[in-house]
This record gives structure tokens, C-alpha cells and sequence, in this order.
């Protein structure tokens, strides 16, 4: 009872922190782009102040409160060339609210008159800004907010060590999948799933390094994935939003996937790479090693196995129990492997 209490303390801070980051990044783009176009008006400097923080702030949290909530998907799915009008036509709403409710709370009523002769060039200027503020929080959630910090600040223009946990997932049996249901429910299907398996990584410290057709890769840093066990809390909670969703599955696609998990950490190296399009590697024996305890998963049929590396790192228990050893190429020596069986409910 106590462990699932602060799985759950852990989920909500760590959830929390991250839309509450994103959400301070629109706010204060919104925020800027409302003040300029006050300024650009030329609004005396109470209401420029006042309807600039009221618009970023409804900005903030309508990004990170509904668009990226499930009652969102419908706008996250359509096409770009879509959903950014759509978004940039809710903005111009909010932009036109929050015009109004700080003259109300400002006591200046009376200027209204000279709002409503400027609101066709004021609407046309803030359209124009929030279209690049909309491309600019799709950019953000493209590339990741971290990824893009650290890109931006050249964190990693020169190899850096560091220590960190990997975890590869793979959906099973993914080519008879493919075949039964044809390539675009098959894309359906997985877009879904890793959606659905993505969550928890993310609300238990973790971080989206790839996506791989049928499965991801996910880091942590070492620190973070010790932490009350948040990994295996995080392999706990995927399992159990795709055994919470079954009925979705079964009734869209007539079957629910099944999916296998590897994890190990260790020391790595970390560095930009590419040239033409950038992003951040990830180098070393580590991710070779939670590469093979994810085809080990295959190999034993099991849902999940651990290193011992990690499993003695973060402590054996009912459900982390050793099964044997492993031969990893290009690594001296065989690495013993656990199995962890996933909470289901």
C-alpha cells in the first residue's frame, strides 16, 4: 500500500513538472506576442501588461491541459495543415475574451470604443504571431523540450559522460500483426499503442530517445529511474494502461498487442550527432546490453527482463527474481539476467 502510494506521489509530481514547464514556455511566447501587438496599437501599458499575462496564461494552460489531454486527440491527430488553424482560431478567441475581461477588471470601459475601431488590424497582427507561436509549440513536441534545450545550448556538442538506464520495448509477433491487419490499421494500431505505453514513461521520469516502427527506446538518468523503483513502476503502469484500454483494442482492431520489455543501465555516452538534421546519441556497451535483455524477453517468453546490474541496484523482491545468463556480442563474459513480472492491476 505504501509503495503504491508514492508510485502514485512520484507520477504526479513528476507529470506536473512537465506540463507545468511546457506551459510557462506558451505562456510566456503568447504573453510576448500579446504585449507586442498592444504595443503595436498602442495600448496604454496597464492594459498592454494586464491582457498580455491574461492571454499566455490561457494559452498555457489550454496547451497543456487539453491539447496534449485525451480530451485533445482529436486535434493532435489531424493533419498540421489543419489543426494549426484550428488552434490559431481558438488563440484569436482567447485573445478576444481576455481583451474584454481586462477592461473589465481594470475599470476601463470606457476604452472599448477605441479597441473596437483598432480590431481588425490588432486581429491581423496577433494572427500572424500566433500562427509562428503555434509552429513553435509543434516544434517543441516534435523535437522534446529537453532535446531542444540541449541543442540549442550545445550540452552535448562535445561527448559527455554520464549514467543512465535504457529500456527497449517491443510489440510481439509484429509481422503477423502486420499481415492480418493490413498497413494502415497496423499504423492505427501502433500509433495508439505507443501513445498509450508512452505515458507512463514520461509520468515516471522518463524520456522518449526513439521510436522504432513496432517499439521505442526510453532513458532515464540513473538517479531519477532509482527512485522508488520508477522504472519497473513505469513498466507496472504500461502494462496496465494497455490491459485498462483492451476493450479499445478488441473492439477497433479485434486484438490487443502484446509487447516485451529489456532494461539495463550503466555508464554512456552522450553526444549531438548528425549534420543535416541534429539530435542527441546515445553510446557504449549500455545500450547494446538493453538491447539483448530485450531479445532475451523473447528467447525466455517472459513480459520483462532486468540486468542483475540493475536488479541489484535497485533491489530483488517477489517479482525480481534471477533466470539464468545471457551472452552479449562483443562483451566479455555472460550477463546475468532477471525476470520482472509487470503488475497488471
Amino acid at each position: 500500500m505504501l509503495a503504491s502510494s508514492m508510485d502514485k506521489v512520484v507520477t504526479i509530481s513528476h507529470r506536473t513538472r512537465r506540463k507545468a514547464v511546457v506551459g510557462l514556455v506558451a505562456a510566456t511566447i503568447f504573453t510576448s506576442f500579446g504585449a507586442v501587438t498592444a504595443l503595436t496599437l498602442g495600448r496604454p501599458v496597464e492594459i498592454t501588461v494586464a491582457n498580455a499575462l491574461l492571454i499566455g496564461t490561457a494559452v498555457g494552460l489550454f496547451e497543456e491541459f487539453y491539447v496534449h489531454s485525451e480530451r485533445g486527440n482529436w486535434m493532435r491527430n489531424m493533419h498540421p495543415l489543419r489543426s494549426i488553424p484550428v488552434y490559431v482560431g481558438v488563440i484569436v478567441v482567447i485573445y478576444l475574451a481576455s481583451t474584454h475581461i481586462t477592461h473589465v477588471l481594470l475599470g476601463r470601459l470606457d476604452d472599448l470604443p477605441t479597441v473596437y475601431r483598432r480590431l481588425p488590424y490588432g486581429l491581423a497582427v496577433f494572427t500572424l504571431f500566433s500562427l509562428v507561436g503555434v509552429s513553435m509549440m509543434r516544434i517543441i513536441h516534435f523535437v522534446g523540450l529537453e532535446t531542444l534545450f540541449h541543442l540549442l545550448v550545445g550540452t552535448y556538442h562535445r561527448p559527455v559522460q554520464d549514467r543512465k538506464v535504457l529500456l527497449f520495448l517491443d510489440v510481439n509477433d509484429s509481422t503477423a500483426l502486420g499481415v492480418a491487419l493490413g498497413p494502415l490499421a497496423t499504423r492505427a494500431l501502433m500509433r495508439k499503442f505507443l501513445a498509450d505505453v508512452s505515458q507512463p514513461i514520461i509520468d515516471f521520469g522518463g524520456d522518449i530517445y526513439l521510436y522504432k516502427g513496432d517499439g521505442l527506446i526510453a532513458t532515464w538518468n540513473w538517479a531519477a529511474a532509482m527512485r522508488e523503483r520508477a522504472v519497473l513502476s513505469a513498466v507496472d503502469a504500461m502494462f496496465q494502461a494497455i490491459e485498462r484500454d483492451r476493450g479499445a483494442y478488441e473492439r477497433l482492431w479485434g486484438r490487443v498487442p502484446s509487447f516485451r520489455v529489456g532494461i539495463h543501465g550503466g555508464a554512456v555516452v552522450v553526444s549531438e550527432q548528425g549534420d543535416a538534421k541534429r539530435s542527441i546519441g546515445i553510446y557504449g556497451d549500455t545500450i547494446n546490453i538493453a538491447a539483448r535483455m530485450e531479445e532475451a524477453a523473447k528467447t525466455h517468453n517472459v513480459c520483462c527482463i532486468v540486468s542483475n546490474v540493475l536488479a541489484d541496484a535497485i533491489g530483488y523482491c517477489d517479482r525480481l527474481r534471477p533466470i539464468g545468463e545471457e551472452t552479449v556480442k562483443g562483451i566479455s563474459g555472460p550477463v546475468r539476467i532477471c525476470e520482472y513480472q509487470p503488475s497488471h492491476s
